[in-house]
């Protein structure tokens, strides 16, 4: 099964991604990790929340 999630916050804001993960950090960049949460956006994407590494 594949999710689709958006990237929110941090340097890589605004890019979906696809990824076979459900929960926890589904992509890292400069720094940051995206972790999954259980919120969707209106096109039915999974939010990936940003956090400082």
């Amino acid at each position: 099964m594949t999710t689709k999630a958006i990237l929110k916050y941090g340097p890589a804001h605004g890019q979906t991604i696809t990824t076979e993960r459900t929960e926890g950090e589904v992509f890292r960049h400069a720094g940051w990790s995206y972790q999954l949460t259980d919120d969707e956006d209106d096109r039915g994407r999974r939010n990936a929340m940003a956090y400082m590494d």
